[in-house]
């Protein structure tokens, strides 16, 4: 039976793990296998290539598990001795695909054990403790458990499979959004101290990458409270950094981009010119009502002066649809809101009526079908916006990054595809013209069509 070192016991132990499961996991034919599955944002895929790594440096296997149910009866999925659950509850549709995944977990791999991790597991700690075979560990104990994993395994977060690494800088929110859930899921609040954020990102750029997404639940609020420095000294310290790793923000919520924010976006030579920050609605009444601190001619005049100070800069945005007492006058008005903006994409939402939160005390509810209908007209805005985005660049050249599969992404977050049968190496850096955008008509005027983009490589950087 393989032997587990204090320290990873210890660490073990901190994930909720008992002497009869360390037991178990030490393997019957000398040897530990675990899967890792992350559902949900962008955060928690960053902190679940974090367990990744730290099972690897606690020499246990970390294998891709197959949940597809085929050829599942009796349970067919091979060994797993444990699986890590990341979970996501930001919507109703989240917290049913947890309950999915383990269903599907049980069914092919009914002898693995599984430990709940994330938002869901966080909200619903004892619906879950309740149930036979599982443990959880609360966002609470997860953050300790990474905080003691990272002293112990130093570096663990710059170990990851993509080609544009996350690295999250901050946790928690205050700004208690009606509809959001999320800062009761993750109670812990904390930013990385700058020093090893600068560390953090001259480490990647050594490892090959060339561009980092900074991440967190609300990066806006950034306070490394050692030394009182917040986002923008953050960003400007960044900037002197002696490397060539491009730096993309996440959602940036607008209540913190004021005219030196866009002033450090404009003069800066390492910030990606795409901008994700979050409207939600485009109707004063509602968005007073989720308790989002502005107005849409304050967001409108935000979009104004990026799109007028940044070069071929794009933005994009968040809009939840069906918002408890959204009229069809207001959603009208955000309609044709929206239409005016000069915004790239639209991320559209239906409203999730999540227990907790303050608009779920609230009146008049929007029905399921006319709330996806709203949606669906959202999307449809959505798709125009990128249509008409694309072809203002087309025979253009922009700065790319290289994908796998011969894709790429444009400094300002156009995703194409390289045209040429030879395959391109994901991770480089390249002037390329884009050479095809979407020929729409009547009958063609989708999704699909608005991300039809291809570009050439016309040089390497």
């Amino acid at each position: 039976m393989k032997k587990i070192n204090t320290d990873n016991k210890n660490i073990m132990q901190l994930m909720q793990l008992n002497e009869n499961d360390i037991e178990f996991l030490s393997g019957k034919d000398g040897s530990l296998n675990c899967a890792v599955i992350s559902s949900g944002c962008k955060l928690n895929q960053f902190e679940s290539s974090q367990f990744e790594e730290i099972f690897k440096r606690m020499n246990i296997n970390v294998i891709e598990p197959d949940l597809t149910l085929k050829n599942s009866a009796g349970g067919s999925g091979g060994n797993i001795d444990l699986f890590l659950v990341n979970t996501c509850t930001v919507t109703e549709k989240a917290d049913t695909e947890t309950d999915k995944i383990i269903r599907k977990i049980r069914k092919k791999y009914p002898h693995s054990r599984l430990l709940l991790t994330g938002c869901s597991a966080q909200l619903n700690k004892k619906k879950f403790s309740e149930i036979p075979g599982i443990k959880v560990m609360d966002n609470i104990e997860k953050t300790e458990v990474l905080k003691i994993s990272s002293q112990r395994f130093p570096n663990i977060a710059l170990n990851q499979k993509r080609t544009r690494p996350y690295l999250k800088i901050q946790e928690g929110c205050d700004l208690e959004c009606s509809y959001c859930i999320i800062p009761k899921a993750r109670p812990v609040k904390w930013s990385m101290d700058i020093k090893s954020v600068l560390n953090s990102i001259e480490e990647l750029g050594r490892l090959g990458y060339k561009e980092v997404i900074l991440t967190g639940v609300n990066i806006g609020s950034y306070n490394d409270k050692n030394s009182n420095i917040k986002l923008k000294s953050l960003l400007a310290s960044i900037e002197e950094l002696k490397n060539d790793v491009r730096i993309r923000l996440s959602s940036i919520d607008p209540v913190y981009i004021d005219d030196d924010m866009i002033k450090i976006f404009s003069l800066s030579k390492k910030i990606r010119n795409h901008f994700h920050i979050p409207l939600q609605s485009a109707s004063d009444k509602i968005l007073k009502s989720m308790n989002r601190n502005y107005s849409f001619k304050d967001y409108a005049s935000i979009a104004e002066k990026i799109t007028e100070k940044i070069k071929d800069a794009s933005i994009g945005t968040d809009i939840i649809s069906g918002f408890p007492g959204e009229t069809e006058a207001d959603f009208s008005e955000t309609v044709e809101n929206l239409k005016k903006l000069t915004i790239y994409y639209i991320h559209a939402f239906s409203y999730s009526d999540r227990p907790g939160t303050k608009s779920f005390s609230l009146g008049q509810k929007i029905g399921e079908t006319e709330i996806k209908r709203r949606t669906g007209i959202i999307r449809e805005i959505s798709s125009q916006k990128k249509i008409e985005f694309h072809r203002r660049f087309l025979n253009k050249t922009l700065e790319f990054l290289s994908l796998t599969d011969n894709k790429a992404i444009s400094s300002n977050y156009i995703k194409a595809k390289i045209c040429g049968d030879k395959p391109v190496p994901s991770g480089k850096l390249f002037k390329g013209n884009i050479t095809g955008t979407p020929n729409v008509t009547a009958d063609n005027d989708s999704a699909a069509a608005a991300n039809e983009v291809y570009v050439v490589i016309e040089n390497y950087i």
